[in-house]
Parts: C-alpha cells; sequence; structure tokens
C-alpha cells in the first residue's frame, strides 16, 4: 500500500486537453450587444415615463423652480461681471481673462487685466490737412509726404 501512492506522486497527473480556440465572431457579438442596447434603451424611456407620470404637481413645480433659480443665478453673476469690465474700461478682445465667482474676486481679476493692456502713449501718426476755410481735405500730391504717410499707416510701416 506504500507504494501506491509513491507510484501516484512519481508520475505527474495528465493535463487535460483543450480543445483548439474558436475565432470569435466579433460581428455577431456586436449584433447581439447592439440589440441589447435598443431594448435597454427602450426600457429606459419607458422607466421615465413612468417617473414623470408619478411625480405630484407639486414636485413638477418645484423642479421647474429650481431651474429657473439657477438661470437666474447664473445671469446674475453675468451681469455683475459685465458691470467690472464696464467699469475698469476692459476691451472686448481682454473680457474672457476677467474671471472669479463673487464681485470682489472679479474686481480683482479686472484690476490685473487692466494693468496687462498696453497703453500707447506715443502720439497716433495720423495726418490731418483740413483747411479750416473750405472744411475738406485737400489733393495730395503723388509725390508728396501726405500720401507716403497715409500709406505707411495704412500698411501699419513705422
Amino acid at each position: 500500500m506504500s507504494d501506491a501512492p509513491a507510484a501516484e506522486a512519481a508520475t505527474p497527473p495528465a493535463e487535460p486537453v483543450q480543445p483548439p480556440a474558436q475565432e470569435t465572431d466579433w460581428k455577431a457579438e456586436a449584433r447581439k450587444w447592439e440589440a441589447r442596447a435598443k431594448e435597454n434603451s427602450g426600457a429606459a424611456s419607458k422607466l421615465a415615463e413612468i417617473e414623470e407620470a408619478s411625480k405630484t404637481e407639486a414636485q413638477k413645480l418645484a423642479e421647474r423652480a429650481s431651474a429657473a433659480e439657477q438661470t437666474a443665478s447664473l445671469k446674475d453673476q453675468a451681469l455683475v461681471k459685465l458691470q467690472v469690465i464696464v467699469d475698469h474700461g476692459i476691451p472686448k478682445e481682454f473680457q474672457d481673462l476677467v474671471h472669479g465667482d463673487t464681485k470682489e474676486a472679479l474686481e480683482a481679476s479686472a484690476a490685473k487685466v487692466k494693468s496687462l493692456i498696453p497703453t500707447t502713449t506715443e502720439p497716433q501718426n495720423q495726418a490731418t490737412f483740413v483747411i479750416p476755410s473750405e472744411g475738406g481735405s485737400p489733393s495730395l500730391a503723388l509725390n508728396g509726404d501726405g500720401i507716403e504717410s497715409a500709406l505707411k499707416k495704412a500698411l501699419g510701416i513705422s
């Protein structure tokens, strides 16, 4: 009897033979899951209809009031932001840099943005050729400095 267990321990147990792996038909699997998803979407919409029908009128009104309060709050925040932007005189291209949740935070942000906006202290190189007695602009000679400065201004050349 003692020899029988030793003989079993000496030979390793035979591994079960696995059948060859079959290729999965991914298209069939996709169609199966798509059909299940369509069935579930129908059930979900029916559930939403049932839940909506089971709500009381007071619950519906409370939800509408909550949504209206949220919208009003967002509009109030936008109004405060616009007021701060106008008060600080921030140009349109820099308005998206102003941010904050409170008026104080918006004020601080607007002050920072205002300090970053370049201010032009040099005079504009704008030629004005108004003759007071005539009230209009004279025609400029084609070889004159007025045409040259007008072209430089139009092309942005210093």
